[in-house]
């Protein structure tokens, strides 16, 4: 091309022009939102976004635009017969004014490439990060990140378990994201989100980068704070041994005899949220195999052949390790061993379960009305109390309302009651799906459901210093709970066979008179 040919250059057209205008706008954006942002000590995600996903797009998008008018003008050129300029641009470093243009772009792309590795690079980031996964999309995951943060795991990130090592489940977990994006922006997305979450990694290739079964030795000292529901909110601790075991060897005996190390267990269950287990099969570490069947109902092996076998692992028991919401009756029992509720408040427990146990219809109505019932309470039960204690009774109040915002999410119909939990067997079936004393194998041996199988007899008695073992030994047989079980309710045959959940329901104060049950 000579110096002539190359005077009208093939960018000065109305498309290329708009798309140059649009991608120098965006990456000035975007470096000014990048200052914006390393200057910020916590930077909001929805900042991120912009930053380093949607002004970056609209960049590539501007450079695309502006070779797209250059192509256009090339061919328009050509077909009109112009020899002003060739279908493609061509380069000769001997022409200063060519030198010049090259020299420019040259700059400018290289500018643009770093812009666009680090927007890249730190957009990877954002996509990684707990704040993109969890406050992005706000309506829909606040349930999800509010128990995220109060858990065990909260200084893991989300995606070192629902996405892990690897380019192929990194790729699967951003076209699965693209999917409830969409669901978010046209409230298509479910209420509750349903679970359990289908094509979920296996844990083996997440939970035991950390957790390593193959070493779970021994057991586990529990202690569980307890305050009864009589009006001086007696104070008690229930401790028990938990079995945990190992996953293999001479030593591999307690509740990890599960996992899929050894020993292989599989089944079938009935519903969506894993809760009806009419069949499961145990492959021993030597091959002998052994089928149980649930006598509750009918199920032949052809019912069976039909069902989604699974084999079991982590996330079978431990299926809420990161987002579990308390029942009022364990939330409150830890807020009053904190004293953010006064134990010396007489039925302050009583008052404050009830009060949760309601339903508000909506979080506003919810502060308002938890006021007016705790309140209530005691301006019905103790006037006197309202004006001598009503710093306490205020106390007691935030802390009440703290549980209903940690565990109840109206605008996504979550709330205690949702999401079972399969680790013991207090709230929901948990070990119960199976050790409930009705399954059995076609010889009639019967699947046991004596408690010490995975722990020893709890043992109840005053609170106790951290580690302390109470007197007792483990495996007495002590009559630990609060109701005169023999005599008073275990003396009717069929209370014989009531599992703990079954009294226990999550959300509930126990039940403890006939009234309670049968209504």
């Amino acid at each position: 091309m000579t110096g002539k040919q190359g005077q009208s250059g093939l960018y000065r057209n109305t498309l290329s022009y708009f798309g140059g205008l649009v991608a120098a706008a965006s990456m000035i954006v975007v470096g000014i939102l990048t200052l914006g942002t390393l200057s910020m000590e916590h930077a909001s995600p929805y900042i991120g976004i912009f930053t380093y996903v949607v002004f970056p797009t609209f960049a590539a998008g501007g450079i695309g635009v502006f070779l797209f008018g250059m192509r256009r003008e090339a061919k328009r050129r050509h077909s009109s017969g112009s020899s002003e300029a060739l279908p493609y641009p061509s380069l000769d470093l001997n022409d200063p004014q060519q030198r010049r243009r090259f020299a420019v772009f040259a700059v400018a792309g290289s500018i643009s490439l770093m812009v666009f590795s680090f927007a890249g690079y730190n957009g990877f980031l954002l996509t990684e990060s707990v704040g993109f996964c969890g406050k992005t999309c706000h309506t829909p995951m606040e349930p999800e990140m509010t128990a995220y943060l109060s858990s065990p795991h909260a200084r893991v990130r989300c995606v070192e378990c629902h996405v892990g090592e690897g380019a192929g489940w990194y790729v699967h977990s951003k076209l699965s994201g693209a999917r409830q994006l969409f669901a978010v922006i046209f409230n298509t997305y479910q209420r509750p989100i349903p679970t359990p979450i289908h094509d979920l990694r296996p844990a083996r290739e997440t939970c035991q980068h950390c957790h390593w079964p193959e070493k779970f030795f021994g057991a586990q000292l529990t202690q569980k704070p307890h305050f009864r529901y009589d009006e001086k909110n007696t104070a008690e601790q229930i401790s028990l041994l938990i079995k945990t075991g190992g996953g293999g060897g001479v030593l591999g005996a307690g509740i990890h005899w599960h996992m899929f190390i050894e020993n292989k267990v599989e089944y079938a269950a009935e519903d969506e949220q894993l809760q009806h287990i009419p069949w499961f099969k145990v492959t021993r570490s030597d091959g002998k195999v052994t089928e149980f069947f649930t006598n509750d109902h009918k199920v032949t092996p052809e019912d069976v052949a039909g069902m989604k076998h699974r084999v079991m692992d982590c996330m079978d028991c431990h299926n809420r390790p990161s987002h579990n919401y308390e029942p009022p009756d364990t939330a409150v029992d830890k807020a009053l061993l904190a004293n953010q509720i006064a134990t010396s408040l007489p039925y302050s427990k009583r008052a404050a379960v009830e009060a949760l146990d309601k339903d508000y219809g909506s979080r506003k109505s919810a502060h308002a009305g938890l006021r007016k019932d705790f309140v209530g309470f005691y301006q019905e039960k103790y006037p006197d109390l309202i004006t001598s204690r009503a710093a306490d009774i205020e106390k007691a109040v935030t802390a009440i309302i703290d549980i209903y915002d940690r565990t109840v999410f109206p605008d996504m119909k979550v709330s205690w009651k949702t999401y079972p939990l399969n680790i013991g067997h207090r709230n929901w079936p948990g070990c119960f799906r199976c050790h409930d004393g009705k399954h059995k194998t076609a010889a009639g041996e019967v699947l046991s459901n004596k408690c010490t199988i995975c722990h020893t007899a709890p043992i109840r008695g005053p609170q106790s210093a951290l580690g302390d073992v109470l007197a007792a030994t483990v495996e007495a047989k002590v009559d630990w709970h609060p109701w005169e079980m023999p005599e008073k309710h275990l003396a009717v045959a069929k209370h014989k066979d009531l599992q703990c959940y079954q009294c226990h329901a999550a959300g509930h104060k126990p039940f403890t008179e006939c009234n309670d049950c049968h209504h």
